[in-house]
C-alpha cells in the first residue's frame, strides 16, 4: 500500500511505498492561517510566550506547528487544532500524547511536517534505543541557503564520490538532498545528527526516483546497534528553490514493494480503463504495443505515466522513457513498460538506458 500525501497551499513530498499497517500525511505551510490562541493549548502557549528567539525563530515554530497539526488531524480527525498537542520530549523532539508520531522542519519561511500512524491491528514491540515502533523524520531546506566548503565537512570521502557520478549542474541540489537524508534520519531516531555528520554515512542515491539509501556508522550504531547493516530508505524531492525529505521507519516491518506479476495486473487494468470505449479487434495483452497496435497518441501515453505514479506514489523518469523510444523509432510494450515500473520502484541505479542512467 502506498502512503498518501497531502498539502497546505501546493507542495507534496512523495512517501513512496509503505507497510500496509501504516498511514501517513506531510503537509507544507508557507504562512499561518490561524492565530496562536486558536491553535495552541495552554501548555504550548506558555512554551511560545517563554521561548527566547528573535521573531523569525519564533514564528517558524509555529508555523511548523500549524503544519503539524494540520497533518494530525488528517490522520485523528481531530476537529480543533488546539486540541491536538504537541509536547517536545527529553531530546527535544516533537511528541503528540496518544496519536500520531510527526516529524517537523522549517526553512527561509517554509515548515513542512509528517504524521504517520499504524493500523488498528498493529502490536509494536518497542526496540531498544528507539523511542518508538514506527519512527518519521522530515527535513527541508532552501536551495539559496547553503555554506562555502559544505561537501567537505557534511560529507565522506565515499559520499563526494557518488556526487562526482552526477552532472554538474544536479550536484549542489543532489548535495543538499544527501544532507536533508542524514538530517531527516536524524530526526526519526530521536537524537538528531548528535553521533556527528560522518555518523550517517549515504551509501546509495537514485536520482530517478529521489531515493537515498542511509546507513549509520561509529557513534550512531552506539545508540542504535540493532541497526547496524541495515539501509535506511530517504524519499527527496525539489519543489521550486526548496529541497525536501522524508523517512517513515517500521521496526521490524519489510517496506512493501509490488511484484512485477503485480504491477502487470494493475497496468492491464489501467490500460482496461483508459481504453474502455476504443474499438481493438483483439484483447489488450502484455505483449501489446502502445503506439501501433492500441493507438495510443502522445498524450494518451503522459496520461498513462502520470496514473502510473500518482498510484505508486513514486516519481519515475517517464520523459526520459519516452524521449528514447521516440529516438529510437520504436514501439514500448506493455510488458516492457511493467519492467520499467518495477526497476524504479525497486531503486535501480543500473542500466544502460534513460530507464537507469544518472543524470
Amino acid at each position: 500500500m502506498s502512503a498518501f500525501a497531502s498539502t497546505l497551499n501546493h507542495s507534496v513530498i512523495p512517501l513512496g511505498m509503505l507497510p500496509e499497517s501504516v498511514r501517513a500525511v506531510c503537509c507544507r505551510l508557507d504562512s499561518l492561517t490561524c492565530e496562536p490562541d486558536d491553535m495552541l493549548s495552554p501548555r504550548e502557549r506558555e512554551q511560545w510566550t517563554q521561548m527566547r528567539a528573535v521573531e523569525k525563530r519564533r514564528q517558524e515554530w509555529l508555523l511548523g506547528r500549524c503544519a503539524a497539526k494540520s497533518a494530525v488531524r488528517m490522520l485523528a480527525e481531530k476537529l480543533l487544532l488546539k486540541e491536538i498537542e504537541i509536547i517536545p520530549d527529553a531530546y527535544g523532539c516533537p511528541r503528540v500524547a496518544g496519536g500520531p508520531v510527526i516529524s517537523i522542519a522549517h526553512s527561509q519561511g517554509v515548515a513542512v511536517a509528517l504524521a504517520a500512524i499504524g493500523g488498528r491491528s498493529e502490536r509494536p514491540t518497542q526496540a531498544k534505543g528507539l523511542p518508538h515502533n514506527l519512527l518519521v523524520g522530515v527535513d527541508l531546506e532552501s536551495l539559496h541557503h547553503r555554506r562555502e566548503d559544505f561537501e567537505s565537512v557534511a560529507f565522506h570521502s565515499d559520499e563526494r564520490s557518488l556526487l562526482d557520478t552526477l552532472l554538474p549542474d544536479l550536484r549542489q541540489e543532489w548535495a543538499l538532498r544527501m544532507w536533508c537524508a542524514k538530517e531527516a534520519v536524524g530526526k526519526a531516531l530521536g537524537r538528531g545528527l548528535s553521533a556527528g555528520l560522518l555518523a550517517f554515512r549515504i551509501h546509495h542515491l537514485n536520482p530517478a526516483t529521489g531515493a537515498i539509501e542511509v546507513e549509520l556508522h561509529d557513534g550512531a550504531l552506539q545508540h542504535f546497534p540493532h541497526l547496524r547493516g541495515q539501509l535506511l530508505s530517504v524519499n527527496t524531492a525539489r519543489a521550486s528553490e526548496f529541497v525536501f525529505s522524508a523517512i517513515i521507519y517500521q521496526q521490524g516491518a519489510v517496506r512493501m514493494r509490488p511484484s512485477r506479476q503485480e504491477i502487470l495486473d494493475y497496468l492491464l487494468h489501467k490500460m482496461g480503463e483508459l481504453t474502455q470505449d476504443w474499438d481493438y479487434p483483439d484483447p489488450v495483452r502484455p505483449e501489446s504495443l502502445l503506439f501501433t497496435e492500441l493507438g495510443f497518441e502522445s498524450l494518451d501515453a503522459v496520461v498513462l505515466c502520470t496514473a502510473i505514479q500518482e498510484h505508486y506514489q513514486t516519481p519515475m523518469p517517464f520523459a526520459e522513457l519516452l524521449a528514447e523510444i521516440g529516438q529510437q523509432q520504436r514501439d514500448l510494450s506493455i510488458d516492457e513498460l511493467t519492467g520499467f515500473v518495477h526497476t524504479h520502484l525497486n531503486g535501480s541505479s543500473g542500466a544502460e538506458s534513460a530507464t537507469g542512467r544518472l543524470q
